[in-house]
């Protein structure tokens, strides 16, 4: 039995019996486990396939190998020539490839099994959680290896991809640009994103503007002007640089000095629970809740996974659960309500989740993130660990119950005047009831919990720099109620340029890569993958970071001149995802 890490291997030798220690295996009750420390094997370098292709030379571009030679790894030479060994003994029946059930853990195995030169059958061990119930159910529903040669060859497929475009561009543009460069086949492409981005920041130039806030009524409450005519927006709401017709307004509005409700509408909002988390909507939701950058999320996830087994397997894409898994829930709940419990309701966890959840055409590999039933009063967790492991757990609670409801109120308020023949005044369109009256509107909003469902388990995200609090509208605002005119003013604003990305931001970018193609063909194949693998995001994030093609700032993760001047050389097919 071959397993990814020996971390691993130690909790399938425990369940299979294979309790004899040795260097770098353990073996018993006829079974042989041994491990990979990641990767053993790679693809040869280019010097290895051809002497040739040795010096960094223009003519010797493109290198396109006609076979693809492996080579073992030199940091992990000892531990590859272990498991050769084992899995070559005579008297091993089949091995068993117990890497990590995906695409990458397929490949660590199929590599090593073609470097050892070994032939003999293959059984593989799939299982999305590392507790003793689970490898025991694993090991009853193995499968004949060859029932993953299409999930193989693609891994393979992609490796051979990033061989060809990084060995041959990052000469290519070294060769070109003077400097060592590095090029992929992801990691350019999410540069620039971020190159684009901090190019749009640094050409931005702020543009001041004003808006007119008024406050109206008895029990005061805030409106702001905006074109009549239009829909409320910030840009209805916005009035030219001079504050001139801001001015105009002002002075109008004072003098009337009293308003009218011309309207008051109600809409409400259901907002379902939340799904299930895969990786990336983990890692997008503890960087906003704490700023932890993907690559921590996926650190903290998988101890707690490998270490913990407090969690499923947390590389994966999927949102949702299989039939089989979600079975299972009732013994789940029950390992992790206590924490929650005044905030649960007795009755509803005897129902079955739905469709929105449940699926067994919606998982892919892996189903979604999930606790495991182990107890975790037993476990003993880091202050970023019980964060984490907390999350999952609220965000599966969150399934059972009722949607969050509010209740959005919007008023509008209109204060009529006179015209007057000021110049500001006259180039103002007006909704008049009367050919020589001219009205100014004012836009209100406020947010009523109607039923707080879901959300009484959610964490409140920190918020942002400039964000507003909801209005509270006082009781009794009808229709054609008039209302004081208490105070007005004008406020001069500033235009802001966009946001730099931070890890949940450009996640997201990544994973929608593609979808705005103009080569339709080619953004349906890229709908549901994006730029990278859930599994690999934050290792190419932090790659730009080591290569010193981007920086982290707090949050922020901002381009470097060299990053920029890197995008700058690169054809746009190199870039573009």
């Amino acid at each position: 039995m071959v397993a990814e890490k020996p971390s691993v291997a130690r909790d399938i030798a425990q369940v299979v019996g294979a309790q004899t220690r040795a260097a770098g295996w353990l073996h018993g009750n006829g079974y042989v486990v041994t491990w990979a420390i990641g990767h053993l094997v790679g693809l040869a370098q280019p010097h290895e396939i051809n002497p040739e292709w040795k010096a960094w030379r223009a003519e010797s571009l493109p290198m396109l190998p006609e076979q693809w030679p492996l080579s073992v790894l030199e940091s992990t030479k000892q531990q590859f020539g272990i498991v050769k060994k084992l899995i070559q003994v005579g008297n091993v029946e089949y091995v068993v490839c117990a890497t990590d059930a995906g695409r990458e853990g397929e490949l660590i195995f199929r590599l090593i099994y073609e470097a050892a030169g070994c032939r003999k059958p293959v059984r593989r061990l799939w299982i999305s959680s590392l507790t003793p119930a689970a490898i025991k159910a694993g090991l009853l529903a193995m499968k004949d290896g060859r029932t993953y040669d299409s999930l193989a060859a693609a891994a393979r497929g992609r490796m051979q991809a990033d061989w060809l475009v990084g060995m041959n561009l990052s000469r290519a543009y070294t060769i070109l640009q003077g400097e060592t460069v590095s090029v992929g086949r992801v990691q350019t492409p999410t540069l620039a994103m971020l190159v684009e981005r901090e190019l749009t920041i640094r050409d931005f130039v702020p543009e001041t503007y004003f808006e007119v806030v008024g406050t109206f009524g008895k029990t005061p409450y805030l409106g702001t002007w905006f074109k009549a005519g239009e829909t409320p927006s910030s840009e209805s709401k916005r009035l030219p640089a001079d504050g001139e017709l801001a001015r105009a307004i002002v002075d109008r509005v004072e003098r009337v000095g009293k308003g009218i409700v011309q309207s008051v509408t109600q809409e409400q909002r259901r907002i379902p629970p939340p799904l299930l988390y895969d990786l990336t909507e983990l890692q997008r939701h503890a960087n906003r809740l704490w700023g932890f950058s993907a690559k921590r999320t996926l650190e903290v996830a998988q101890e707690l996974y490998e270490s913990k087994k407090l969690l499923s397997y947390p590389r994966t894409d999927s949102r949702h659960l299989s039939s089989d898994v979600a079975a299972t829930l009732p013994q789940v709940v029950q390992a992790i309500r206590g924490p929650y419990e005044t905030q649960l309701d007795e009755g509803t966890f005897h129902r079955k989740l739905g469709r929105r959840y449940v699926g067994d055409a919606k998982v892919t590999d892996h189903h979604a993130i999930i606790p495991t039933t182990t107890d975790p009063a037993q476990v003993s967790l880091t202050r970023d660990e019980q964060r984490l492991y907390d999350l999952v757990c609220r965000r599966l609670l969150m399934a059972w119950f009722e949607d969050h409801l509010t209740a959005v109120t919007t008023v509008i308020t209109t204060v009529t005047s006179n015209t007057v023949t000021s110049t500001a005044i006259v180039s103002q369109p007006a909704a008049s009831p009367t050919a020589d009256s001219l009205v100014d509107h004012f836009h209100t909003t406020g947010t009523t919990v109607i039923q707080a469902g879901w959300k009484v388990l959610d964490i409140p995200s920190r918020k942002k720099e400039g964000d507003e609090d909801e209005p509270n509208l006082p009781s009794g605002l009808v229709k054609d109620a008039p209302q004081p005119v208490r105070k007005v003013v004008m406020e001069e604003k500033q235009t802001r340029p966009p946001n730099r990305f931070n890890d949940a931001t450009l996640l997201t970018a990544m994973e929608t890569a593609g979808k705005s193609l103009d080569d339709k063909e080619l953004s349906r194949a890229m709908k549901d993958c994006g730029l990278g693998t859930p599994a690999t995001r934050a290792a190419i994030i932090e790659t730009l970071i080591t290569r010193e093609y981007i920086v982290r700032d707090g949050k922020a993760l901002q381009a470097t001149d060299k990053g920029i001047r890197l995008i700058a050389a690169v054809h746009p097919e190199v870039k573009t995802p």
